[in-house]
């Protein structure tokens, strides 16, 4: 017990970060994308905007996205950017209240993602007690989510 505890002393917090924020968006992604309720995602958003893409454009846009989070993750923990690291728990929060708590809210039945989107939540907010974070980044991470579902509801409205 001595010894994995020295050796988890001399182990960077920020190293355990990232691999939680990878299994996070390993864990998220596949939900969306498999073995959510009502999943993939996409055809989630078709049923509820009445347009979107189709399973092979899905597959490799959340493909994508899962290897964008990651790619922030990496400059986040690993590379010690507080930059990136406010962007990626940014789109953390961005995901997980505006993809799918807001839309359970809004739409009734299945959300794939909603059943692991508080992971994102509870990394949002473990993560900035333990390790500096840009509110800049935060923001434009939030944002980026923020102004796709904006302009996703004014375009189902008109």
């Amino acid at each position: 017990m001595v010894t994995i505890v020295t050796v988890a002393v001399l182990v960077p917090v920020a190293w355990y970060g990232f691999v939680a924020s990878a299994v996070f968006t390993l864990l998220h992604t596949a939900e969306e994308v498999w073995t959510g309720d009502g999943a993939p995602f996409w055809g989630y958003y078709r049923r509820h905007f009445g347009h979107g893409i189709g399973n092979i454009a899905g597959a490799l846009l959340f493909s994508g996205l899962a290897l964008a989070l990651i790619g922030l993750a990496i400059s986040g923990y690993l590379c010690g950017s507080q930059f990136f690291l406010g962007g990626l728990l940014g789109a953390r929060i961005g995901d997980a209240v505006l993809s799918h708590i807001g839309l359970r809210v809004q739409f009734v039945g299945p959300n794939p993602g909603l059943a692991t989107a508080p992971l994102y939540l509870v990394e949002a907010a473990v993560v900035p007690c333990v390790l500096p974070v840009s509110a800049v980044g935060v923001a434009l991470g939030f944002g980026a989510f923020a102004l796709f579902w904006f302009t996703s509801f004014v375009r189902r409205r008109t």
